[in-house]
């Protein structure tokens, strides 16, 4: 009999998950299927979690799967990639906020499809993560979305201490408190100075104003700005933004949604490596696949990996 290990943020898109897991709990009692609940209870919890279920899988029947956000993902992700088990299929049903790698992924997001595929021998598919080794802490760590410093990481960062996100959370809008950060945003991140070194070239930027190694086109909710990435291709791509003016920002951002033709701008610039270093001189924010870094100089070497994915 096949079981299903439930990794779950309950708190993840103003409380999504608690809603996902009750309707895929119901699905799994329909269908006579076997399971057991890990519940995070405090941010990083299922990094333990993760690693201490794939350490304890004994059987191919065995499946695990994360209901949350990408944070929840991310976690999940490092847990097993830290168990004597790395190789442990992941499934994901997208329950946050942004569900960018699910989007990328092309996800069931339909909880009853989701469960029936399972039960009917689920697909495995080798996807490509990211990795990156910090070359001032030695700290190595993988995403699935991207790694993010200045522009987003500076709305991450205000949203996560700010009390309007629990208000709103609250009232299931917070998405808003994102929103009202990214107006503070432009005024509040100031360019900076960054080194890039990928395919044996370094180039140097004084004004940077976002700096995001993707492991797939989109970040911040569906935004595609990096619609030559892929999952797939076993390259990571990197977008540098050098700070415009406010008009020139809208245009800029205008031209992202509409034709995506912000990649031809003179203030964006992009690579693609299977190998990418970057280098701050001052202390930056950060975010990790939607979770805060502390805000720190950054030297980070990255590099492509990959998982196995339950479709």
């Amino acid at each position: 009999m096949k079981k299903i290990h439930l990794l779950v943020n309950l708190k993840s898109g103003s409380n999504r998950g608690e809603k996902a897991l009750e309707q895929i709990k119901t699905i799994l009692k329909n269908e006579k299927m076997n399971y057991d609940i890990h519940i995070s209870n405090y941010p990083g919890q299922l990094v333990p979690i993760a690693t201490k279920v794939a350490n304890e899988i004994s059987s191919g029947n065995e499946y695990v799967i994360v209901v949350g956000g990408d944070g929840s993902l991310n976690q999940a992700l490092n847990g097993v990639k830290n168990s004597e088990q790395p190789t442990t299929p992941l499934g994901y049903f997208p329950a946050g906020t942004g569900n960018d790698f699910a989007r990328a992924a092309k996800l069931e997001t339909d909880p009853l499809k989701l469960i029936k595929h399972l039960k009917n021998n689920p697909t495995v598919t080798k996807v490509d993560c990211g990795k990156y080794h910090d070359l001032i802490n030695g700290e190595t760590r993988y995403f699935v979305n991207n790694l993010g410093i200045g522009f987003d990481a500076y709305v991450v960062n205000k949203t996560n201490h700010s009390k309007l996100k629990t208000k709103f959370n609250k009232i299931n809008i917070g998405n808003l408190a994102y929103g009202i950060n990214i107006v503070q945003a432009l005024k509040g991140q100031d360019n900076f100075k960054v080194k890039v070194s990928t395919n044996g070239h370094s180039y140097y930027y004084e004004h940077a104003y976002l700096v995001t190694t993707n492991n797939h086109p989109y970040f911040g909710g569906g935004v595609p700005i990096l619609p030559i990435a892929s999952i797939h291709n076993h390259q990571l791509d990197i977008a540098i933004v050098e700070k415009p003016n406010l008009v020139k920002f809208i245009y800029l951002f205008s031209k992202l949604l509409i034709n995506r033709s912000h990649m031809k701008s003179k203030q964006f610039h992009y690579f693609e490596s299977s190998v990418i270093e970057v280098k701050t001189d001052d202390p930056e924010y950060g975010q990790l696949d939607g979770e805060e870094l502390s805000k720190r100089k950054f030297h980070l070497k990255f590099e492509v990996d990959h998982f196995d994915l339950l479709q």
